[in-house]
């Protein structure tokens, strides 16, 4: 797929060397990565599935007293523990999800990116979208699917940074993207779901209230007794 972004026409020389040199440079790493660690876990699961079924048997026959029996048994034993505790010492099984995810993410993102689909197909006004005007966006979803990738495997759950929003800016929309009118609709729904405006009803209720609770007020107790004294006379 790297070779394909040599037919974008409307992007400069520049930025189809900058996604094919970052997109060929996260498969290669992600490919080999997996692949490791997908030998690693099918080894470690392959010894813990078999030595765990295999070992009650083998006790069971020991009543032979048979020495290489026995040897053999305590040596399965022991491999089962110790494909339990690597799996568990490096999370061999978050790691091998996690890659083949973010690799298999990372090709549809450029495939869509590709063609002008999915997030990639929406339009802005009259703007009609292109491997041009979407090239921005589609480098910060790159980036955005790989530090996921690395904050998952080396950031602690619940040690995230909270989100900045850029002045001028609505958060929730990045700014980079022509939006399209799914993405629009799900952003609607999203506010109207969200529970917003009835915060906001809540506090112009509020507000009302206390306006009208404000030109209620009685008169003060000086002119008030100005008001009965004259009454009276």
């Amino acid at each position: 797929m790297a070779n394909m972004f040599e037919n974008l026409i409307d992007l400069t020389a520049h930025q189809r060397a900058a996604i094919k040199h970052r997109y060929r440079f996260l498969m290669d790493e992600y490919r080999s990565r997996s692949q490791k660690y997908s030998l690693l876990f099918y080894l470690m699961r392959s010894t813990m599935t078999v030595g765990s079924l295999a070992v009650p048997a083998l006790l069971s026959l020991q009543a032979n007293n048979n020495p290489n029996l026995y040897w053999f048994t305590w040596g399965l034993s022991l491999a089962v523990t110790t494909a339990n505790g690597i799996m568990t010492l490096f999370k061999l099984e978050s790691k091998f999800l996690s890659l083949h995810t973010t690799m298999e993410h990372l090709r549809t993102e450029t495939w869509q990116y590709m063609e002008l689909a999915g997030r990639y197909s929406g339009h802005y006004g009259h703007v009609t979208p292109t491997h041009s005007n979407q090239y921005v966006f589609y480098c910060s979803r790159i980036e955005k699917i790989r530090m996921k990738q690395v904050g998952d495997e080396y950031v602690k759950h619940g040690e995230s940074e909270p989100g900045h929003t850029p002045p001028g800016q609505t958060p929730g929309h990045s700014g980079l993207a022509v939006p399209s009118p799914a993405d629009q609709a799900i952003r609607r729904d999203s506010v109207h779901t969200s529970g917003d405006e009835s915060v906001i009803e809540i506090v112009q209720e509020n507000k009302k209230d206390e306006t009208e609770t404000r030109e209620s007020v009685s008169v003060p107790p000086e002119r008030f007794e100005r008001t009965v004294s004259t009454g009276s006379v």
